[in-house]
């Protein structure tokens, strides 16, 4: 398919807007033998007749009219590129995919800032599970992600963001986590994308813990309403925990015994570091106050 040259256009408006082939030489500043040139060159590839020769005269056809509505659209804005950065600041679209526990806990502290201190980024933040976010940063769909870590895929880099802790979150009549209730629970987590579930499940892996059945449960609200039943248990990160209690909740959790916190990173394309990543990292790390962020952490019971 034939796509016209930008120059060739803008010759076309140059002609249109002065009126005659001569005139619109003298504005671009070249011989009017060259706009002819190029106009006949438009025409035959477009095949149309964008102007009538009247001797002297060129009017303008019906469809050279619509023609020069598009055209003298393109040529605005192709003319109004070099101004995105005229004035020294950062300008760009930045899209950046996290877990859900980043939602709470980091993203709030910084996002507000970072879009009132730079309106020329547009910032667009995805809510999406770990693996989908290597596959995302791999394919360029995103340009940054708040994920696991550390990053092994070796067409990635990251750094630490902060820690998150991992807990199990049971009925209120449970006193204690025994491998005989386990076996005799489901247990709700979200999909197996999910990095947390494969934590999870490594965790009962090595305490050798065979729940009755895992099931998959993709949102928080559903699972404590099943909690709320008396039946089943969960795990889930302590941001969530964190959340739910500030709303006034009560959950009863239990710590996962041998298992340590779990860092999330800044994960990005290796040599795909631009300026306004580093931007955002250095903002999320500094948090709000200008103090370096830290997720905080409660106590509970141990799970052993």
């Amino acid at each position: 398919m034939y796509a016209p040259k930008l120059s060739h256009l803008r010759f076309f408006c140059a002609i249109v807007e002065a009126g005659s082939i001569a005139a619109a030489a003298r504005r671009m500043h070249c011989v009017a033998s060259n706009l002819t040139m190029r106009l006949k060159e438009l025409e035959a590839d477009l095949g149309q007749d964008l102007f009538i020769r009247d001797r002297k005269k060129l009017l303008i056809t019906p469809a050279g009219r619509l023609f020069y509505k598009e055209a003298k659209d393109i040529v605005s804005r192709a003319d109004r590129l070099p101004e995105l950065w005229s004035q020294g600041q950062p300008r760009g679209i930045l899209n950046v995919g996290a877990l859900d526990v980043a939602f709470l806990s980091l993203l709030p502290h910084c996002v507000p800032r970072f879009m009132r201190d730079h309106s020329g980024i547009q910032l667009n933040i995805l809510k999406k599970p770990s693996f989908s976010l290597e596959r995302m940063l791999v394919s360029d769909e995103i340009d940054l992600a708040l994920t696991d870590g550390p990053v092994e895929n070796t067409l990635l880099e990251g750094t630490f963001a902060f820690s998150e802790t991992l807990h199990l979150v049971v009925p209120d009549h449970v006193k204690k986590i025994t491998p005989e209730l386990i076996e005799q629970s489901d247990i709700y987590l979200f999909n197996k994308d999910c990095f947390y579930r494969r934590r999870a499940e490594q965790w009962l892996d090595e305490k050798s813990y065979h729940p009755h059945s895992i099931l998959t449960l993709e949102s928080y609200d559903l699972i404590l309403e099943c909690l709320g039943t008396g039946a089943g248990l969960s795990c889930m990160p302590e941001s969530v925990i964190r959340q739910f209690r500030e709303r006034g909740q009560s959950l009863k959790t239990f710590r996962l015994d041998g298992m340590g916190p779990t860092d999330v990173y800044f994960v990005w394309r290796k040599h795909a570091k631009s300026q306004i990543i580093e931007t955002f990292i250095e903002m999320a790390q500094n948090g709000v106050g200008g103090e370096v962020f830290q997720a905080s952490t409660e106590a509970g019971q141990s799970a052993s």
